[in-house]
């Protein structure tokens, strides 16, 4: 028997398929045939049926499904450690926000660039990017290829803000509704969905739209069949300017103009009681669990636990690199754990299994792509990262789920898959210049703050030395 050709062949490993009996396969291998899962079982059995120019040897590797981030603002790389010890309305009126405003086209490819390689190297295989307004087009463009560059799976969004210069939004941010529907409209046209790249529709937060410019961004939606993400209730600020415009609370209030939906990605949700949850389930709205940013802003521990209750469909994020200083998945992944353990004082209110579903099957649920990814199985994309049990920081292993959860580090993921494209093998990413990349990052950071900089908070206590 001739075997079959495979693109190619990952051998001997442990390999986590999160599939839905959460099988574990001790010696397994994967055979991948044009972006996708050709064939999954024991090494011996899937060697007798396929070969392939390139196969990996992955004894002593675990192999699990790529990660999915479904909340982050890639630009916001430039921002790291500028917005310390700031609470999230003082932090984006004076860091992210004048960011936004002063960033350039050739900053913006290099920022989201450079955000993609930490995704890469944390085993993250899908991004969901939500950028702020665009002082060009130029900025949208910039800001997908980049996406597209690096590999990774995306789903990129732009903010949507025709309001609230009296709550704090800088005016540079604000254009009138119609501008933004012009500018998804020529988006979509440029960026056709695929399970690879599609655009979707974003709010940066309910009290920066008016009634007038959600009505028309629910009609364009609906329209163009097209998802939508928002901050919702990050802080009590959602709830009291809602009280103070329309009498009730935000979800009820966005339940009355049909906002609630199956296809929105509620993000933080910090804020949220028992009548929101229900509302939520009511709707199927899917969730944005962001730990360490609502830990870094002080915004609080979202009632995480009852939402998965509820039975909603929940995702991780690790938000911007401004609000988390790292788009490490693996320490927002373990954080998501242990925030809701010591929020319940009971270690046992949520598992490491529970965890890496949220940010892998779930999380594929929560941004409509559960039949591509999110698991190891036969016919699904082939996204996928490994351990290697190359450093004291996790072995020994006895439990593999476990030891992601709570051991694992950056150093310890060696190879990144996505689509099938190997975007990283022994630590090093293949398709870019990595190094290049992070010296132009930190020299665009550098100027960019300096344009930002005349507000006293923001001032940088550090000066980077000649950069080779």
């Amino acid at each position: 028997m001739i075997p079959e050709k495979a693109d190619l062949i990952v051998k001997h490993a442990t390999i986590v398929t999160q599939n839905d009996r959460r099988e574990i396969l001790d010696d397994g291998a994967i055979a991948i045939c044009e972006g996708r899962i050709a064939a999954l079982g024991a090494t011996k059995e899937i060697l007798a049926r396929y070969s392939a120019e390139e196969m990996l040897d992955l004894s002593d590797h675990i192999v699990f499904p790529g990660l999915i981030n479904n909340h982050n603002h890639l630009f916001q790389v430039s921002t790291k450690g500028l917005g310390e010890d700031m609470p999230v309305q003082d932090w984006v009126e004076v860091v992210t926000a004048p960011t936004a405003i002063h960033i350039r086209p050739e900053e913006m490819y290099i920022f989201c660039l450079a955000g993609c390689l930490e995704a890469i190297h944390c085993g993250v295989t899908t991004v969901v990017d939500m950028s702020y307004r665009a002082q060009r087009y130029e900025m949208h463009e910039n800001n997908i290829r980049a996406m597209l560059d690096s590999g990774l799976r995306g789903r990129y969004t732009t903010i949507i803000s025709d309001f609230g210069v009296e709550y704090g939004v800088l005016p540079a941010l604000i254009s009138p509704y119609s501008w933004f529907i012009e500018q998804y409209t020529r988006l979509h046209a440029q960026y056709p969905a695929t399970d690879r790249m599609a655009v979707w529709l974003a709010i940066g937060a309910p009290w920066t739209i008016t009634d007038e410019g959600l009505a028309a961004t629910i009609e364009y939606a609906n329209a163009t069949r097209t998802p939508i993400t928002m901050h919702l209730n990050e802080n009590g600020v959602d709830n009291q300017i809602s009280q103070e415009r329309h009498g009730v609370n935000m979800v009820p209030y966005l339940e009355t103009v049909g906002f609630l939906r199956p296809d929105l990605l509620a993000i933080h949700n910090v804020v949220t009681d028992q009548a929101d949850i229900e509302l939520y389930a009511k709707y199927d709205v899917k969730i944005s669990y962001n730990p360490v940013s609502n830990m870094y802003l002080g915004s609080g521990i979202a009632p995480m636990v009852d939402m998965y209750q509820a039975g909603l469909k929940i995702g991780i994020g690790t938000d911007g690199a401004g609000s988390n200083n790292a788009l490490d998945m693996l320490e927002s992944m373990k954080v998501a754990a242990l925030l809701q353990k010591v929020a319940a004082r009971d270690a046992s209110v949520i598992d490491a299994q529970t965890i890496l579903d949220w940010a892998t099957r779930d999380a594929a649920r929560s941004i409509w792509l559960e039949e591509e990814i999110g698991s190891l199985e036969v016919g699904k994309r082939a996204d996928l990262f490994a351990v290697r049990l190359n450093s004291s920081k996790i072995v020994p292993v006895h439990d593999p789920v476990a030891s992601l959860m709570y051991s694992c580090g950056e150093q310890n993921v060696v190879l990144t898959v996505a689509d099938g494209r190997i975007l990283m093998k022994d630590g090093v990413v293949q398709h870019l210049d990595e190094e290049a990349i992070l010296r132009q990052c930190q020299i665009s950071a550098t100027l960019l703050a300096d344009r930002c900089g005349s507000n006293a908070k923001v001032t940088r206590r550090w000066r980077p030395g000649r950069l080779h």
